[in-house]
């Protein structure tokens, strides 16, 4: 018993110093993530969501890279607020994107951060979806824009996006072509040139895709986008014609610019320098056939290099590298309609849109201004082949080392926009019926403009200009 006792003393002296010392240590742990705790619930984490369409996830990945920047940035200034950004990657076609935005609007789930191309500007301004961004002209990040560009994004006198990309769309010419229909190689590398200064114009590229097909030495002399597309309105511009007013902000039909359109998609089909049934064909099927040289010319975009280096569209290279591409293509600006005349690109910047129930317009607007940073604009370019927004970003080493970037570069003083108007996509969906039209066969290009005049009076209405 004498034992049991000095025992149960001796457990409870171990015990009392045990608790002891663990009452000292959990006093000093307490107050150690007491003042951690106050730390963190002083820090507000505020979430910005944002959405682009697939394949270029660089697009939102960069506003990921671009918080982590502002990130340190407000950590410096003291700030007790932090950003993290949510993205989603919106897969299906152009139609179901814009729809499904709508639909998250109306029921309030839309992201802060809506990723499109700048001639849907128009729709969403009108539409009360996004809000005004005009303190980003005046900021100093983007002080180096070029000038062009603010024209993409600006609606009724505002600026409602923040230029993310822009491209051009070069015809590519296939040089194993032309080295077969016995042209020199000092003849070949100077085309683009000879495009440029007005020497070669359209006409002659008309006859060279003659020549081509009837000689044997391609399958095709043209080659189009087998759906609809800003690349089809690259011809009215190039005949003269004009697609908006913005002092009426009124879509403009161009008749005469708009035949002479037409009759350009109708001659090209009638003379078999395009493949039957263009317009229905698969994207992988124009890829194909241009990689594996079926074709003269190809219309195309220069993010074009990024999708042949990312399927198998050669038959026996498989997936084809930026060096390859320079090898067995070159790449020119659409020739002028007129010998002397003004060779044409089109550009289809896309933007960042901030929806217009978006809260904390102050870090969007400083998220923004970090996106636009040289070294992410360049991980976005080299990667999916678009041109950067800014002089800053243009001498990029790595992307003055890109071998095709730096080849076109020249083109965005030739570039061209599409209007930003909401009358724009039913302006487009009809004339790319009438395209369609002339190139099966089923009516004349005069008879496809007064069917399109029909149309448009009754799609566009007030907002309409017809130009005789």
């Amino acid at each position: 018993m004498g034992k049991l006792k000095h025992l149960m003393i001796l457990v409870l002296c171990l015990g009392f110093t045990f608790t002891v010392l663990a009452g000292c240590s959990t006093d000093e742990d307490a107050a150690g993530n007491e003042s951690a705790g106050q730390e963190n619930e002083a820090v507000e984490v505020v979430t910005i969501t944002a959405q682009a369409p697939s394949p270029e996830t660089t697009r939102v990945d960069n506003l990921v890279r671009a918080a982590e920047m502002l990130n340190e940035e407000l950590e410096k200034e003291g700030q007790n607020i932090r950003i993290e950004v949510e993205t989603q990657m919106f897969e299906g076609s152009w139609e179901d994107y814009y729809r499904q935005f709508m639909l998250a609007f109306q029921s309030g789930k839309e992201p802060d951060i809506y990723v499109a191309s700048h001639a849907n500007t128009g729709w969403l301004a009108d539409g009360g979806y996004i809000q005004p961004l005009d303190e980003l002209k005046e900021s100093e990040a983007y002080a180096d824009v070029y000038p062009v560009l603010w024209d993409a994004v600006t609606y009724k006198g505002h600026v409602w996006g923040a230029i993310q990309d822009t491209e051009a769309r070069p015809v590519f010419y296939n040089k194993n072509i032309l080295r077969e229909m016995g042209w020199s190689e000092e003849e070949i590398e100077s085309l683009p040139e000879k495009v440029k200064n007005g020497e070669f114009t359209l006409d002659d590229l008309l006859r060279v895709a003659e020549e081509a097909v009837s000689s044997g030495a391609a399958k095709y002399g043209i080659l189009h986008r087998p759906v609809n597309g800003p690349d089809f309105q690259v011809m009215l511009y190039n005949f003269g014609g004009q697609l908006y007013d913005p002092e009426e902000n009124k879509i403009v039909f161009d008749k005469e610019a708009v035949l002479k359109q037409l009759s350009f998609f109708h001659e090209i089909a009638q003379k078999n320098l395009i493949p039957e049934g263009l317009l229905s064909m698969e994207w992988s099927n124009i890829h194909s056939m241009v990689v594996n040289g079926e074709v003269l010319f190809y219309f195309g975009g220069i993010w074009n290099i990024y999708n042949w280096g990312q399927d198998d569209f050669h038959k026996e290279l498989g997936k084809v590298d930026p060096e390859w591409v320079m090898e067995n293509f070159g790449m020119m600006l659409y020739p002028a309609a007129e010998e002397g005349g003004q060779p044409i690109t089109l550009s289809h910047p896309f933007a960042y849109f901030v929806s217009s129930n978006a809260e904390h317009k102050d870090l969007i607007i400083r998220l923004l201004e970090h996106v636009i940073h040289p070294d992410l604009q360049t991980i976005h370019n080299v990667e999916t082949y678009h041109l950067p927004v800014t002089e800053s970003a243009a001498e990029h080493p790595d992307y003055k080392a890109n071998i095709t970037l730096g080849d076109i570069a020249y083109m965005t003083e030739y570039t061209t926009f599409l209007p930003n108007h909401e009358g724009y996509e039913p302006y487009s969906n009809a004339v790319f019926k009438a395209i369609e039209a002339v190139q099966l066969g089923r009516q004349t290009p005069e008879e496809a403009l007064e069917a399109l005049e029909v149309q448009l009076k009754n799609d566009l209405r007030d907002q309409l200009t017809i130009l005789e």
